[in-house]
């Protein structure tokens, strides 16, 4: 996939396009229906399949004072999309210039005369242009003029409601990972480096890799089945996310990960982390001897998981997706 930073300088070279637009934060099975759509349809039609999407999410820049809690790094979404097999991800510098835009010139200007769009997918609550005046009626009376189709994709309903990033989020932030997996249609993930720690896990027989989770949305406090992938390779792992309150009220958030299968120094990587099922709670232990034992347990429990649910771990998303970087233009 081919990743495109602003939309003045695309050039699609005479092709006409299948086009998605959206936040997609998540890219969860809602998102990947509507982007799947566009790109079966792109195939059909020997078309190119485009996703546009934008950074920063819309809401981060419309309500800054209330931005949402992203579900995963842009990188993240952008190797989710690549995954879905689209042939080009067009970058929107979400700005006050765009968000002004008019709703006439957004169609004729962007989806006509840059995109050559000869079919828009959307969700059914789409919005664009200056205030949101432009929606999924508004689009379907401008398409027939504009020689493009609209094709509304209605939502994708999980236990009889609508999935979206906010059910991900709320599913996440309660600790219950495996309903967030369901919801992605992969394990929920999260990206950062490796840092020093205190060296604490490592007298617990249980060394520990610490990932820098500054500013980044993790589970609930508690102890998980996880799945760590780096330099292309992945390690079944157990992961604490909480505040070590065996050792004093610190209040620091830390995210710490013992790998199963080997031991690898790691400080300095970068690392996915993929939450695959909760084990239990964090709790307080009496002392460091008591929580080793737990530790142990849980490392039991974890490979006992691991091997019971071999076949069914579906950690894709994938961070081999193929991902190329265009050449920036302006927006």
């Amino acid at each position: 996939m081919k990743v495109l930073h602003g939309f003045t300088d695309v050039d699609l070279q005479g092709a006409g396009s299948v086009v998605s637009i959206g936040n997609f934060d998540g890219v969860h099975i809602g998102h990947q229906a509507v982007i799947g759509s566009a790109v079966q349809s792109s195939f059909e039609n020997g078309l190119m399949s485009v996703v546009c999407t934008f950074d920063p999410h819309t809401r981060v820049f419309l309500q800054p004072d209330a931005p949402p809690q992203l579900l995963e790094t842009f990188d993240q979404r952008l190797r989710a999309i690549a995954a879905l097999g689209v042939d080009i991800a067009v970058v929107i510098p979400f700005s006050k210039v765009v968000a002004e835009f008019p709703r006439d010139r957004f169609i004729n200007e962007f989806l006509v005369a840059t995109l050559g769009t000869a079919e828009l997918y959307v969700s059914e609550g789409f919005t664009f242009g200056a205030g949101g005046a432009g929606d999924v009626e508004y689009l379907k009376k401008a398409a027939p003029g504009n020689e493009f189709k609209v094709r509304v994709v209605g939502a994708v309903m999980a236990d009889s409601k609508p999935v979206s990033s906010t059910r991900v989020r709320d599913a996440v932030t309660e600790g219950r990972v495996s309903d967030a997996t369901e919801l992605l249609g992969r394990p929920f993930a999260i990206a950062g480096e490796v840092i020093a720690g205190t060296g604490r896990g490592r007298s617990l027989n249980a060394p520990t890799a610490n990932l820098n989770v500054e500013n980044t949305f993790v589970p609930g406090h508690g102890v998980y089945v996880t799945e760590a992938r780096f330099a292309g390779r992945s390690y079944k792992a157990v992961s604490n996310v909480g505040t070590r309150p065996t050792f004093g009220p610190s209040g620091e958030l830390t995210v710490e990960t013992h790998l199963l299968d080997c031991e690898i120094e790691l400080c300095g990587e970068q690392l996915e982390l993929a939450f695959l099922e909760r084990l239990r709670d964090e709790i307080k232990f009496e002392s460091p001897d008591a929580l080793a034992i737990q530790i142990a347990e849980d490392v039991r429990q974890a490979l006992n998981y691991v091997t019971i649910n071999k076949e069914n771990v579906r950690y894709t998303a994938d961070v081999s997706s193929d991902v190329r970087v265009g050449e920036d233009s302006g927006a």
